[in-house]
């Protein structure tokens, strides 16, 4: 990878550690995860324009305005993009009630088979072949899975019990399942979106995905986000968050609960919205630099870091801190052994490129 690309990388590694980290408290206290979600993908869309107002000329194209090139898109690309943002609330949807189906770790263990998942995906949708990824690289993928998985099947994360059921459904594993699927499904299509058509003499066979777009991170989040907002919202209303969302401000005004705590909140939120928003955009750009698979494997080191934060914030393991540790050491070489073969393989590329025919 490039100097730029693992930039841009590290930094959607951070700003995800933190909405992940501030994610859980904001809805512990609101009980509103979709509005939560409206929230990141509208602010994700004011911070786009704010880049864009700041810019001296339109950051996606710089000779056409965003409303020119708004209306040069054809109905068919408007229709996948619309289709895109759907895919993108449904995915949400299906993680939130997933996550009252089955276990914790159980859910963690599915997730991090993304990686996996993601080469069976783009091998079967993108019809890529087994040797697109060299050998280390399919190699390096099983430590960076078995690490998650062996540093997420702990006692004191199994929390089957508090939700009344003593072994998981078999429902709640396929959905869970369906969920991981969609997720790699909607990492797969923001990479396709943002590529450029293939030549006609490397052209992909008719049966392969190809929706790609050439579009820039900026336009793409343009496109997607009002709809994402509106699919969102009318997601909090099915499910009862607004009405829900007024009994917290409610309490909260009338002082049942300290101010400290009111200011806590407030603050958390506000660094929660800011860094979603963020995310969001780098999110994109690390995709279309990096690609879906990179991806995945960030996922899973944010995994492993989320565990060890709360291994070291809690004081009482259950004597299973030295699992979290040996899992996050194995998902850390993994990586580490991933960008190691992704360079080799880039590097291999341009030599043969550079040799003349």
């Amino acid at each position: 990878m490039s100097n730029l690309a693992l930039l841009t990388i590290g930094i959607y590694f951070l700003l995800n550690l933190v909405v992940t980290l501030t994610n859980k408290q904001v809805v512990s206290e609101t009980s509103c995860p979709y509005l939560l979600t409206a929230t990141h993908v509208l602010c994700t869309l004011i911070t786009t324009d704010l880049i864009s107002s700041f810019s001296n000329k339109p950051i996606d194209h710089p000779e056409r305005t965003w409303r020119t090139r708004f209306t040069t898109l054809s109905f068919q690309a408007h229709t996948i993009l619309v289709c895109f943002s759907l895919l993108y609330t449904i995915n949400i949807a299906i993680s939130n009630l997933s996550l009252g189906l089955i276990s914790l770790s159980l859910h963690q263990t599915i997730r991090a088979t993304a990686p996996a998942i993601t080469v069976l995906l783009s091998i079967t949708l993108l019809r890529r072949p087994l040797s697109s990824y060299s050998l280390s690289t399919y190699l390096s993928l099983v430590p960076i899975i078995a690490g998650v998985i062996f540093a997420t099947t702990l006692p004191t994360l199994d929390d089957s019990a508090s939700h009344g059921q003593e072994t998981p459904s078999f429902n709640g594993i396929i959905i869970t399942l369906s969920g991981a699927v969609l997720a790699v499904l909607k990492t797969i299509l923001t990479n396709t979106l943002q590529s450029k058509r293939t030549p006609p003499r490397t052209a992909r066979p008719a049966s392969s995905l190809d929706l790609s777009l050439n579009l820039s991170p900026t336009t793409l989040i343009r496109y997607t986000a009002p709809f994402a907002v509106i699919q969102a919202l009318l997601l909090a209303w099915w499910a009862g968050e607004i009405p829900r969302l007024h009994r917290v401000i409610v309490r909260n005004l009338g002082n049942a609960i300290p101010a400290a705590t009111n200011g806590r909140v407030l603050a958390i939120t506000a660094i929660n919205v800011f860094a979603a928003g963020m995310l969001n955009i780098a999110s994109f750009e690390a995709n279309r630099r990096c690609g879906p698979l990179a991806m995945a494997v960030v996922a899973n080191l944010k995994q492993v870091m989320i565990l060890i934060i709360a291994l070291w914030v809690k004081d009482d393991d259950g004597g299973c801190g030295w699992r979290v540790v040996l899992g996050a050491l194995m998902t850390v070489v993994g990586g580490a052994w991933f960008a190691c073969a992704q360079w080799k393989g880039e590097r291999g590329e341009k030599d043969r490129e550079s040799i003349p025919r």
